[in-house]
C-alpha cells in the first residue's frame, strides 16, 4: 500500500493528537511555484512506470505562505511539502529571526504504520449488522500487526477482518511520532511577535518531464505537421494546484541523493482456517492459548487486496508554452498556471507547426563484412533504413528548440480509406537547437534493399589493409528514390577513398554516398578505401 493511502478506504478512524506548546502550523501553502528538470530524456511511460522507491526526477518547489510568528522560541510546521523532498535543499525567505534546527518528519500516519504504533493500546471496535444496518462497539486492546491484526475483545482473541461483516478500529488520538502528512519544521526565536509572509523554497525527487511530438506526414510525402506536447509526470503524493509551471531542457548535472524514507508497513489481514475468528474452532483455541498463558501463534495469512495509485492522463487545452533561455539551457513555461495532481500525468502543447518541410532518404551503412575468401558475412542483404530528413528553421516550417522525446509518425493511406496509420515511434535523440539538421528514422524499408559485399583486402606491410567493396542497391518502388550509403572509418589510421565509382561526401566523418535511383532501378557502388597501420 503507498503512504498515501486514504485510510478511509480500510475504515480506520483516528483523531489528530494536539500540538505541542509553541508549535505554529501551516496547512497548506498560500501560492506555489514548480521548476521540473529531467535527468536524462525518457519516455512518458517510462517514467509513469518507475517505483515510488525511485528517485529518478527533480523539481524545484517555492511555496508562499503566511505565518503568525510569538515572540520568543517557536516551532513552525509548514504541513504538505512533497513527500520525495530532499530536506538538506530547504531554504526559508521572510522570518524575523535565523533558523536554530529543522526537521522533517517523513514517518507518514498509514493505516499500518497507525496499527504498528499501537500494539497493546487500548482501540474501539465498531462492527455494523449487515442486514439491518446497526453498530455494535466493544473496547479491544491490539495484541500483533500490522501483517494480521489479532485484537483481545474482552477476554477473546480475534484477528481483524475476518468475521465476514463491516469493522472497524476507532482510535481517539494518533500515536505519537506519525504525522499525516510530509511536514518540514523550524525551530525560531524570534524577537517580537508578528505575522510574515516567507517563502519555502526546496528540491523534490518523483517529479520529471518528457517531451512527446506527433508528425503527420501529408498525402504527398513531401511536408508534415509536427506538435509537441510536454508531458508532466507527478510521482509524489503531493498536489501543485494552480501552479505556474516550468520545465527546463538540457541535461542537467546531479549529485545522487538519498532521501529519507520511513518504511511504512502494510496493513494485511491474516485469518485463521475458514477465514472466520467466530468458528468454534478459533473460540476453543483462544481458550487454549489463554490458558496456556502463551501469546498466539502467527495465524497464517489471507492474501489481501493490493491498493493500486491511479495514473491520470489529462490532454489540457491548447495552450502553447512559452520558450525562454536559461543560461545554456532552454526553459519552457506553461502560459498559465496548471494543478499537477498526485501520482498524475498531464500534457500540455507546446509546438504547432502545419508545415514542416522534409526529405526522405533510404540510407544503409557499410558493416559487418569479412573479407572475399570464404567468410559467411562477406555478403550482406538488408534492408535499408527509412530516414525523414529536416532541417530546423524557419524557412523548413520549422525553426523551435526541439528537446529530445518521442516521435510517432502517422502517415494517410489511400488502402485504408485515408486514415493515418502508425509508421514509426523513434526517438529525438537529443535537444536540437535552431539552424541544425536532424533526422527521423522511422523503421526499415520494404521495397528497397542493399546488398553489400568485401571484394577484396591487400595487407600492407606496415599494418594496414587495402579493401574493395561492392554495393548494389535495388529499388521496387514506383517512385524514384534518394539513397545514402555511408562506411564508418572506425578507429582506423589514415583513412581514405583511394578509388570509387560515384563521387563521395563526409557525415561525421565518415565517406557518404548519395544516390538517387528511378523508379524499379537497380545500381551498383564500387570503391576502395585504404587504411595505414598503428
Amino acid at each position: 500500500m503507498s503512504r498515501g493511502a486514504p485510510l478511509a478506504a480500510l475504515l480506520l478512524l483516528f483523531g489528530a493528537g494536539a500540538s505541542l506548546a509553541g508549535d505554529i502550523t501551516s496547512a497548506k501553502p498560500d501560492a506555489v511555484a514548480v521548476t521540473i528538470y529531467r535527468d536524462r530524456p525518457m519516455r512518458a511511460a517510462e517514467l509513469a512506470g518507475l517505483g515510488d522507491d525511485d528517485t529518478h526526477g527533480l523539481a524545484l518547489v517555492v511555496e508562499t505562505r503566511t505565518v503568525d510568528v510569538p515572540a520568543g522560541r517557536s516551532r513552525l510546521r509548514f504541513e504538505g511539502v512533497a513527500d520525495g523532498i530532499v530536506p538538506q535543499s530547504a531554504g526559508v525567505e521572510g522570518l524575523p529571526a535565523p533558523i536554530i534546527e529543522r526537521d522533517f518528519d517523513y514517518n507518514l500516519l498509514t493505516p499500518g504504520s497507525l496499527i504498528a504504533a499501537s500494539v497493546g493500546q487500548t482501540v474501539r471496535v465498531v462492527r455494523t449488522e449487515r442486514r439491518t444496518g446497526r453498530e455494535a462497539k466493544e473496547t479491544a486492546v491490539i495484541r500483533s500487526g500490522p501483517d494480521g491484526v489479532v485484537l483481545d475483545v474482552g477476554g477473546r482473541i480475534e484477528a481483524l477482518r475476518c468475521s465476514g461483516g463491516a469493522e472497524r478500529l476507532v482510535f481517539d488520538q494518533a500515536p505519537a511520532g506519525l504525522t499525516a502528512r510530509p511536514t518540514l519544521s523550524l525551530a525560531i526565536d524570534a524577537p517580537v511577535a508578528g505575522r510574515y509572509t516567507v517563502r519555502l523554497s526546496y528540491l523534490t525527487v518523483r517529479m520529471d518531464w518528457s517531451a512527446d511530438y506527433i508528425a503527420r506526414v501529408a498525402a504527398d510525402g513531401r511536408s508534415l505537421a509536427l506538435t509537441g506536447w510536454i508531458t508532466l509526470v507527478n510521482r509524489t503524493a503531493t498536489a501543485f494546484e494552480n501552479a505556474p509551471t516550468q520545465v527546463v531542457a538540457g541535461n542537467l548535472a546531479r549529485v545522487p541523493v538519498d532521501i529519507p524514507e520511513a518504511d511504512a508497513p502494510e496493513l494485511t489481514p491474516a485469518c485463521w482456517p475458514g477465514q472466520t475468528t467466530h468458528s468454534g474452532w478459533a473460540r476453543a483455541m483462544a481458550r487454549v492459548m489463554r490458558m496456556a498463558a502463551i501469546p498466539p501463534a502467527p495465524a497464517p495469512m489471507l492474501a489481501g487486496t493490493d491498493v493500486q495509485e491511479m495514473i491520470v492522463v489529462t490532454a489540457e487545452k491548447r495552450v502553447t508554452a512559452i520558450e525562454s533561455q536559461l543560461g545554456d539551457y532552454k526553459l519552457y513555461s506553461l502560459a498559465e498556471p496548471t494543478t499537477v495532481a498526485a501520482r498524475q500525468t498531464k500534457q500540455v502543447l507546446f509546438l504547432d507547426q502545419p508545415a514542416v518541410k522534409f526529405e526522405t532518404v533510404y540510407a544503409h551503412s557499410v558493416t559487418g563484412l569479412w573479407d572475399a575468401d570464404g567468410g559467411a558475412d562477406s555478403q550482406n542483404v538488408s534492408a535499408a533504413n527509412v530516414v525523414l530528413r529536416l532541417k530546423n528553421t524557419s524557412a523548413e516550417g520549422l525553426g523551435r528548440p526541439l528537446p529530445a522525446g518521442t516521435i510517432q509518425v502517422r502517415q494517410p493511406q489511400a488502402q485504408a480509406g485515408g486514415r493515418e496509420l502508425l509508421v514509426g515511434e523513434p526517438p529525438l535523440r537529443r535537444d536540437t537547437p535552431v539552424g541544425e539538421p536532424f533526422e527521423i528514422e522511422t523503421g526499415k524499408a520494404f521495397d528497397v534493399t542493399i546488398r553489400s559485399r568485401h571484394v577484396s583486402s591487400v595487407d600492407h606491410a606496415d599494418g594496414g589493409a587495402r579493401d574493395a567493396y561492392e554495393v548494389v542497391v535495388t529499388n521496387a518502388r514506383a517512385v524514384p528514390v534518394t539513397t545514402e550509403i555511408r562506411h564508418p572509418r572506425g578507429d582506423a589510421e589514415g583513412f581514405r577513398v583511394i578509388a570509387e565509382s560515384a563521387r563521395h561526401g563526409l557525415k561525421a566523418g565518415d565517406p557518404l554516398w548519395r544516390l538517387t535511383l528511378p523508379a524499379r532501378a537497380q545500381r551498383t557502388l564500387t570503391y576502395t578505401v585504404d587504411s595505414t597501420g598503428p
